[in-house]
Order: C-alpha cells, then sequence, then structure tokens
C-alpha cells in the first residue's frame, strides 16, 4: 500500500476515530476544524459493545474503562405513574454475550482520549481554527477552500487524494461539496444536564434509565465514574432560535413535565441549568460521497437519538471507511465501497428510531397495549432484540 494524503473536517469524535485509524494504515492524515481549541459539547454518550469493539480496536479500552461506567441494566418505566415496564440487562451479561462492554461516559471525557491519541500518532497533523467551507476536485486530487487556505498552511500539503466529512450536522462539505441538503428541526428539542444526586438518588449510579410519556421522554445515566447523573429530556417543540443550542433555567424544561410521576420529576428538578438543543436529522438518500469525497456520521445520516447509537455509528463508519482504503487504496472506489457497505445498516437503524419514536411517545390509550407487551417479555428477551446492534463488528456489512 501506498501512504497517502487524507484530510478531514471536524475534530469531534467522528474525525478522531477516523484519524486514527486511517493513521494505522500509514496514511498521513491531516485533521482541521473550525474551532480555536476543542471543548466540552453536549455531556454523556452510550458506548454500546458494538462501538466499544471499534474502540478497543485502537487500544482504548484500557482507558475507556478508568473513565466510563457499566451500567447494570436499562430499566424502562412509565412516566405517568412511575411502574416498572422492562428491564434490559447490560453490565457483565451484556459483556459476556458479546464480546465487549457497554459503556456509558462523558463526551469530553471520551473526546479528550481520542485527542490524546492523535496528539500521540506522529502520521496525523491537527489544525485548529482551521475550517473548510468545501472543496475543489480535480480529478482523483483535491484542493481545500476556506479562508485559512488562501496561502498554503505550513506542513501541510497543497492537495489531498482524499477528503472525509465528519463536520457534522450542519457540515459544510456536505452542502457545499457533496451536494447533500441542509440540516432540518425534526420537531424535537433535547434539553441536557448533568448533576449530582443526593443520597436517596445515588442507586441510579449503578443503571441507566428510560422513562415513556406522551411526546416526551426522560433518559437518566452515570458518568464520571459514578459521580453524576447524565440526565436528557426529549419533547416536542418548535425552534424559533437562530442557534443550534443554548442555556435555558430549570422552569423552561418543567413545563414539559408538570404531569409525570413525581419520580421522574425529582430528576428533572435536580439541574439548576439545562442546554437546549435543535435535533436535527438529514436526508441519508442523497450520495454520501462525490469521487475522492465522502461523509461519515452526523455529515451522512444524522438521525434522531432514540435508539443511543448517534457515536456509535460515527465509530463504526471510521472502522469500515478505514478498512475499504486498506482494501482499495485511498481511492474513490475505497469511498463508494464505504458508503455502500454502511447504507443497508445506517437504513436499518433509522427504521428502528422511527419504531422507537412510536413506540416511547404513545398517548391513552395505546401506551396501555404498549405497557402489557413490555410486561410480557423477560429481559433475556428485550436484549436479544438488539442482536443484531450489539453484536456488529467492521467484517458485518449485512446490517
Amino acid at each position: 500500500m501506498i501512504p497517502k494524503n487524507i484530510a478531514i473536517a471536524g475534530a469531534g469524535i467522528a474525525g478522531l476515530t477516523a484519524a486514527l485509524y486511517l493513521a494505522r494504515k500509514g496514511h498521513s492524515v491531516f485533521l482541521f476544524d473550525a474551532a480555536p481549541e476543542l471543548s466540552e459539547v453536549g455531556a454523556g454518550l452510550q458506548l454500546s459493545p458494538n462501538a466499544m469493539r471499534c474502540l478497543q480496536a485502537l487500544g482504548l479500552g484500557p482507558a475507556l474503562m478508568s473513565r466510563s461506567v457499566s451500567p447494570a441494566s436499562v430499566n424502562i418505566r412509565s412516566g405517568h405513574d412511575g411502574s416498572q415496564l422492562a428491564t434490559v440487562p447490560l453490565g457483565r451479561i451484556a459483556e459476556d454475550r458479546y464480546g465487549a462492554p457497554y459503556y456509558v461516559i462523558h463526551r469530553a471525557d471520551l473526546q479528550q482520549l481520542l485527542l490524546d491519541a492523535v496528539l500521540n500518532t506522529p502520521e496525523i497533523t491537527l489544525h485548529l481554527g482551521t475550517p473548510i467551507e468545501s472543496a475543489e476536485i480535480s480529478g482523483e486530487r483535491i484542493k481545500l477552500m476556506g479562508p485559512a487556505f488562501s496561502q498554503p498552511l505550513a506542513d501541510t500539503p497543497e492537495q489531498f487524494d482524499l477528503l472525509v466529512g465528519a463536520d457534522g450536522v450542519r457540515s459544510k462539505i456536505r452542502q457545499n461539496t457533496v451536494g447533500g441538503a441542509p440540516a432540518k428541526h425534526t420537531g424535537f428539542v433535547a434539553y441536557r444536564a448533568t448533576a449530582e444526586p443526593p443520597f436517596d438518588l445515588e442507586h441510579l449510579l449503578s443503571t441507566s434509565g428510560l422513562w415513556l410519556a406522551r411526546d416526551a421522554h426522560l433518559v437518566q445515566y452515570p458518568i464520571k465514574n459514578g459521580k453524576l447523573l447524565n440526565i436528557v429530556a426529549i419533547a416536542k417543540e418548535k425552534w424559533e432560535e437562530d442557534t443550534w443550542s443554548h442555556p435555558v433555567g430549570r422552569d423552561h424544561v418543567r413545563k414539559h413535565f408538570r404531569n409525570w410521576t413525581p419520580d421522574a420529576l425529582r430528576l428533572v428538578y435536580l439541574p439548576d441549568t439545562w442546554t437546549r438543543w435543535s435535533l436535527c436529522e438529514v436526508d441519508t438518500r442523497p450520495a454520501w460521497t462525490k469521487g475522492p469525497v465522502t461523509l461519515i456520521g452526523d455529515a451522512a445520516h444524522a438521525i434522531l437519538p432514540f435508539s443511543a447509537q448517534g457515536a456509535a455509528m460515527a465509530i463504526e463508519d471510521a472502522a469500515v471507511l478505514s478498512k475499504m482504503v486498506d482494501k482499495h487504496g485511498a481511492t474513490p472506489q475505497a469511498l463508494q465501497a464505504y458508503e455502500a457497505a454502511r447504507r443497508p445498516r445506517i437504513d436499518k437503524m433509522a427504521k428502528l428510531v422511527k419504531k422507537n419514536d412510536w413506540v416511547y411517545h404513545m398517548g391513552f390509550p395505546l401506551r396501555i397495549a404498549r405497557d402489557l407487551v413490555m410486561r410480557s417479555n423477560t429481559p433475556t428477551q428485550l436484549l436479544d432484540r438488539l442482536n443484531w446492534v450489539y453484536e456488529w463488528t467492521p467484517e458485518d456489512t449485512t446490517n
């Protein structure tokens, strides 16, 4: 294999992971991000066994173990009356079944771990404060466009063999180079916060929770080595702001949960401040690839976070992209093979998200039937339904 020069737009989880995978194949990777420094965005995220398997392949397993929590289960409860609907076993049961753990972690901790690995990889050059707005394609070569590229950058080639757009749901590469549409607000917002639980809620630091009600749901799980609770409140709401996120007070969140069970309201009342996020999606039907340019992660296929697989899909993308580049070289053929390999799984995940949207947010009387069905399933049966998600490896391109 002949080493090539590969540019990556975006130093989030997708971009950092892709950089590490591609550098391990011997390529020179140039990672660009518009931010002058990489700071915390969001709060917690979930790393299921399919994602962990990819990160372990990069040698990050021990570091992740030291910064994460492995919840024993996901406890699904009614937001109306607090009753237990179902339990999905995780912890040791999931690790024994899938050969990799299920972790929850603060996004900033994962990003810092990946960044440390990038900074210790000689084949990767990181340029912060350097936005890529588009790319000029000439045959199978690429010239990056943006304010920083009006003159050659030090230690950076003027042309690249591949460009990977990992610049998120508002991707400039998708809109300006590949030809995709802007992201659209879905009609849902996410309120995110972290809080230290009081003594009588410390039992929540060993499990994850999912609370269901009409037009809204609530998620909680431990982060920061089990010291804090990550709380996410999802609700239907219009978005009329100029920005994609902004801080709000607790009263703004409470209005969606006034009629919920007191057990759930304890969680809603814990944080003093929240961050309100517009939940956006992109049309995944147009091509993600144009010649030597492709998209990964949310730039390619942002969907609603109703399967806790957003970060996992980006990490999987990076692993499969690297596999195809290894197989076909740093060529447009490799990018086409990557997209073809990923589309069936992304389409199947989108269907799961749509189904979960319907199931999570049922109103009366459908929720009565839903609750009965959930209670009739054993924990093992519920975990079985997720086998196709958690068993995945980079060698599996069938779902």
